[in-house]
């Protein structure tokens, strides 16, 4: 039952990947659209989880001081992911954005596992991390080779520098979300989203207070088109955080169980096959052969995981 909940987490980021680059593609001409898109994500997010936390606990969110920490710490590494993420795939593709968030979101806290929590490591699971790692970096081989060099739209250093930053910043959320898991003091982990949603909000709501007011008088608009896009902008931004939420809750669920050795790397080697697959289906971004060769190495790798 785990693993079925951890794959409809991997399921979830996966759609949350092709929510978030609809986004960008429609939205996101500034940093005030991008604080926007984290502000009202939150501020959906504080109500669904709410609601749902009623439903499952019959009472409102439960009040831990470890876990108002940790609410916050998820809160500001939740909200850089966010902008790095909308930044980043204004240079690049859905496929290589989760490549190195997943891989980040893998490699971290499976160390972490193993040093700090003395998880038990297997022959299979060493093997399936092998296979992982040299699947990654499939989906960002060229194949255009050369002639890349001469692409106007080739990836830039900041690029890069991006790829780092949600290298890092995944691979933090996955060791603070299974820090709070398997800690005594946690609150419910539907209760945990609330609390981490509203430090959110408050943050990035005042940033986009901030660039909204500068960008205030940059430009005469027609209000009749601004109204229309405002309310897509907010359900976009509104279906794309209450799906990743629903995602990060079925991730935090599955943490108290599955230890973080097959965690993590499940998720990342699901969420890069799905991944993957919505960014064909939806943006018809091509799936070269060496992304192609990285998928069904992701494939191998992850059902290795799953062997103890």
């Amino acid at each position: 039952m785990s693993y079925f909940i951890l794959f409809l987490a991997v399921l979830c980021i996966a759609v949350q990947f092709s929510v978030n680059k609809v986004y960008q593609k429609k939205f996101a001409h500034g940093m005030k659209d991008i604080f926007f898109f984290t502000f009202a994500g939150a501020s959906a997010n504080i109500i669904f989880f709410t609601l749902l936390g009623l439903v499952l606990y019959g009472r409102l969110p439960d009040f831990s001081m470890f876990s108002l920490i940790m609410s916050i710490i998820l809160a500001i590494i939740g909200t850089l992911t966010a902008i790095v993420g909308i930044l980043i795939m204004k240079y690049g593709k859905i496929s290589v954005y989760s490549v190195f968030m997943m891989l980040g979101g893998m490699l971290l806290p499976y160390f972490y596992g193993v040093i700090l929590l003395n998880e038990n490591i297997s022959a299979p699971r060493i093997a399936g991390l092998v296979i992982l790692i040299c699947a990654l970096p499939c989906s960002v081989i060229n194949p255009a080779g050369k002639n890349a060099k001469t692409n106007n739209n080739a990836p830039s250093k900041i690029y890069y520098i991006l790829c780092i930053c949600i290298f890092i910043l995944n691979g933090a959320a996955s060791i603070t979300a299974k820090t709070h898991a398997i800690n005594d003091m946690a609150i419910p982990a539907a209760n945990l989203v609330v609390y981490a949603n509203f430090w959110s909000m408050i943050m990035n709501g005042a940033a986009y207070f901030i660039f909204a007011r500068r960008t205030k008088n940059t430009a005469a608009v027609n209000i009749a088109e601004v109204k229309p896009n405002k309310i897509y902008a907010i359900l976009t931004a509104a279906v794309c955080a209450t799906i990743g939420g629903t995602g990060f809750l079925f991730q935090l669920i599955a943490a108290k169980n599955v230890p973080a050795v097959a965690l993590y790397p499940f998720v990342t080697g699901g969420t890069i096959v799905l991944s993957s697959i919505c960014a064909r289906i939806f943006f018809k971004e091509k799936i070269s052969k060496p992304a192609l060769a990285g998928i069904i190495m992701s494939i191998c790798g992850t059902l290795l995981f799953l062997i103890d």
